[in-house]
């Protein structure tokens, strides 16, 4: 059954709630009160849309990804370029969740949606290129949380080049 508008609603201010709390203290010292007072809703609702403020988060997680631009159209330079003008773009959203969240879990989602889209060849040239594709993807992921903190101080180009020249591709 389809989401109506009232329940998009209710569910984005839970989210947004949730965001400003996680900029505050740590998710884990988060509760179900702190987000519906923050949100302005009822707790009936708020366990009407979902479990615990972990269900609520990992939704949150997943619209984050399902935002991501697709990679598969220009130059890599270019596709990497529009993934990083986007976070820049959603800036607090990726602050909150890569740097300040404390915890490795959607850093880790991150890497399992790259992971995913990749298919390597071979059984035994496709386990090292496997690895390295993971150790390029963790260093990014490393880059991003420095870009991040330090407030953007190379452009979405100048970040996808810096990662494009050491990654050597």
């Amino acid at each position: 059954m389809a989401e109506t508008r009232r329940v998009r609603l209710t569910k984005r201010l839970m989210k947004e709630a949730l965001l400003e709390l996680m900029e505050e203290k740590p998710f884990a010292k988060i509760s179900v009160t702190e987000v519906c007072g923050r949100a302005d809703v009822n707790r009936s609702t708020f366990y009407a849309h979902y479990a615990d403020t972990t269900a609520l988060l990992a939704e949150l997680e997943d619209e984050v990804l399902a935002g991501m631009p697709v990679m598969g159209g220009g130059s890599f330079e270019d596709e990497l370029t529009r993934y990083f003008d986007h976070m820049r773009e959603n800036a607090a959203l990726f602050r909150t969740l890569i740097v300040r969240r404390g915890s490795e879990d959607f850093t880790r989602r991150i890497v399992d949606a790259s992971l995913a889209r990749y298919r390597p060849g071979g059984a035994e040239a496709a386990l090292t290129e496997r690895y390295a594709y993971v150790f390029y993807i963790h260093g990014v992921i490393g880059i991003l949380t420095g870009w991040l903190t330090d407030g953007f101080p190379l452009t979405g180009r100048e970040l996808a080049r810096l990662i494009l020249r050491l990654c050597r591709i």
